[in-house]
């Protein structure tokens, strides 16, 4: 249950991980590339849907 909630936490936070490292005032020269951020925003994409679906199953009790 606890990774559970720890995987549905995580998917804000890449989404802020991604945001800021993006940012060319935050960062600067150190700022991702494309293959960072596609890499990144498909992880995070997969964290999203990952968390919708352990919402679902939790909430309707589907297995």
């Amino acid at each position: 249950m606890s990774a559970m909630i720890t995987g549905i936490a995580a998917a804000p936070f890449l989404v802020v991980t991604m945001l800021i490292s993006r940012d060319k005032v935050l960062m600067g020269n150190y700022r991702d590339g494309k293959l960072a951020a596609t890499l990144g925003w498909t992880a995070t994409a997969i964290m999203v849907v990952a968390g919708a679906i352990g919402i679902w199953t939790t909430v309707t009790g589907a297995a």
